[in-house]
């Protein structure tokens, strides 16, 4: 979920049109890939099939702020079956925890009656925890003092609120040593054993991944005890080269390298959650992955200079190898997610046996076809 927060001036000005987008509704990228061989478009892709579970990430905003239109989204009961992850909780650069709420003037936090509606509109219930950089990651995890006092928070809460479990989004795991893991590991094994011990679970988001790497490991992350491992394959456009054209967020053809790298990794497919994208960037025309714009919503991306909601214009636009919507204006590059490119994403991973999926993120944001 990477830059998550980064939302722009436009994002804001924009907002007046959220509340009338109706159409719609976590980020690590690993480097040293091997660029992935061209993939021909699925077909016409069908409704979301049963057996597929699907969840969706929400992030806290203030007032007018696209992310905020996402408890409008669920109430449609999209995830009725599904799993609701709204960031509950944030990791501080001292390594202490941070209860988000709604009296601090935030949408999609904390609160009695938002608990309530979550368990209103899903089955599952899963409140992220986030610290987005290595410092404040390690404050927490290299900490034995810290662990503790933050799984008897989590758990707590849990427990309290009878929800279904604790999301753990800890980010920037290339910067990473192999102690920051090591510890990481610990912090999980304890929050896993206690929120056993009280009948509830455990997912943790983790970074897209093709190949061994040092700095993350999928099976020990699992046999810490996680219920859950929900791999983010977004991002990609993070690891173009630098002066071409920047790559999609989530082609089809490295979405499958990255499932089928996951299931290899992870034998019991069924604690297997994919991350799909539901947002868009930009970036210089000639490519500078230091200068991207990452996470724009939709409802934000239409008033980007040169957007087009002509339907032959979308077409041309649609990028074969990811069904995303590319275009440039003004020097830069536009990319966007649309529910097309949704939905043939979603085939690309049903084919793949996965049955369960999770969209980052609600709020100004298209869905699946239904």
């Amino acid at each position: 979920m990477r830059n998550r927060r980064l939302l722009t001036a436009a994002a804001a000005a924009a907002a007046c049109a959220v509340a009338a987008f109706t159409a719609g509704s976590a980020m690590g990228s690993p480097t040293g890939r091997t660029p992935a061989p061209a993939h021909a478009a699925p077909a016409a892709a069908p409704a979301v099939p049963s057996g597929v579970q699907l969840q969706g990430w929400l992030y806290p905003g203030s007032a007018g702020e696209p992310q905020c239109s996402g408890q409008a989204e669920y109430a449609d009961n999209r995830l009725k079956s599904g799993a609701l992850k709204p960031e509950y909780w944030a990791v501080q650069p001292n390594g202490t925890l941070l209860l988000e709420t709604t009296a601090q003037g935030l949408c999609n936090a904390y609160s009695a009656a938002g608990v309530a509606d979550l368990k209103a509109h899903s089955t599952y219930q899963y409140p992220t925890v986030s610290g987005m950089d290595t410092p404040t990651v390690r404050a927490l995890v290299g900490s034995s003092a810290r662990r503790g006092q933050a799984v008897q928070q989590l758990t707590a809460m849990t427990v309290n609120a009878g929800l279904t479990g604790i999301d753990v989004d800890m980010e920037d795991y290339w910067s990473w040593s192999t102690g920051d893991f090591a510890n990481y590991r610990t912090f999980l094994t304890q929050l896993a054993t206690s929120l056993h011990a009280s009948g509830k679970r455990l997912q943790v988001d983790a970074p897209a991944m093709t190949e061994d790497a040092p700095y993350y490991d999928y099976a020990a992350v699992v046999a810490t005890g996680v219920d859950e491992l929900a791999i983010m394959a977004y991002d990609e456009e993070y690891d173009s080269d630098a002066g071409g054209r920047c790559k999609a967020i989530t082609p089809y053809a490295w979405l499958k390298q990255v499932v089928q790298y996951a299931q290899s990794k992870v034998p019991n497919h069924d604690k297997l959650v994919i991350g799909l994208p539901s947002y868009g960037y930009s970036a210089p025309a000639s490519c500078d992955t230091s200068a991207i714009e990452g996470n724009i919503p939709f409802s934000v991306m239409r008033g980007k200079p040169g957007w087009s909601g002509n339907a032959t214009t979308i077409e041309q636009r649609r990028d074969s190898g990811s069904g995303e919507i590319r275009w440039t204006s003004g020097g830069k590059l536009y990319d966007y997610v649309d529910q097309t490119s949704m939905d043939r994403k979603l085939q690309v991973l049903t084919g793949l046996g996965v049955t369960k999926v999770s969209v980052w993120s609600l709020g100004g944001n298209p869905w699946f076809t239904r």
